[in-house]
């Protein structure tokens, strides 16, 4: 778990250069996030955090800050044991004319599991196709299959993602199941899934070996919308393409 304190900025975390965790605090926010997502296996793991201006601002105030811990548990027994905290980490101070502050730190995790994923991809930054129009594709394949209620072909694709953060959060098919049916539940009443603008933008991470499309707000380019209740659920999905088959694959 990462132990997190931020004021007044658009917060990103990124586990091993992959985002985990991203949100806009236009005020102050003290909170524990999950951080497995990003670990793929025992060994050395980086943490880093990046703080952009609020919304709407191109600018961080003067006071902008953040600050992380890791926090290691034991939950094998299906309790929450607190092993071990590392010390406190802090952003460096403001400086005037850089909309951006940031840090980035190592450690080491032990985890009962190895998943095979965007470790085994090729690295998009050297394609020899258009890689940006390839994710615009699928993310449009995906957003068509909502709309149309073909709920089953969009769960068989959104579902690889979630069998990963289940393997590496510990949770059981039945957990699975019950957070693909929450979001068909939501698309099913008044959730509508928004096409992609021209202004999306192509976001590769893990040196290159993992790409997702964003909006200009920094947040996924896939998203549902109510247009009743003015909310809006943001989907996070991201493609690595492995190097036997040629062929994106959802993580």
């Amino acid at each position: 778990m990462l132990d997190i304190g931020t004021y007044m900025c658009h917060l990103v975390v990124k586990i091993n250069d992959v985002e985990v965790f991203s949100l806009n605090v236009d005020g102050q926010m003290s909170t524990e996030i999950p951080i497995n997502m990003g670990i793929l296996e025992s060994g050395s793991q980086s943490v880093e955090v990046i703080g952009y201006p609020v919304k709407r601002k191109k600018e961080l105030e003067k006071d902008s800050y953040i600050r992380y811990k890791v926090l290691k548990y034991d939950v094998s027994n299906n309790q929450f044991k607190l092993l071990e905290t590392l010390e406190n980490n802090y952003t460096p101070p403001i400086k005037t004319g850089i909309p951006i502050i940031a840090h980035k730190s190592i450690f080491e995790a032990e985890v009962p599991y190895k998943l095979e994923a965007w470790q085994n991809g090729i690295n998009l930054n050297d394609a020899n196709f258009d890689v940006k129009k390839l994710f615009v594709t699928e993310y449009t394949k995906i957003v068509d299959l909502i709309n149309a209620g073909r709920y089953d072909e969009f769960i068989d694709i959104y579902k690889k993602r979630e069998i990963n953060n289940a393997t590496s959060m510990y949770l059981d098919e039945s957990d699975i199941n019950n957070r693909m049916e929450k979001i068909i539940d939501d698309i099913k009443n008044g959730f509508k899934a928004m096409p992609l603008s021209d202004t999306v933008i192509l976001d590769l991470s893990s040196e290159g070996k993992l790409g997702s499309l964003k909006r200009s707000d920094g947040y996924s380019a896939l998203y549902l919308d109510n247009d009743e209740s003015d909310e809006e659920i943001i989907l996070q999905i991201a493609f690595y393409m492995p190097e036997e088959n040629g062929e994106l694959m959802v993580i």
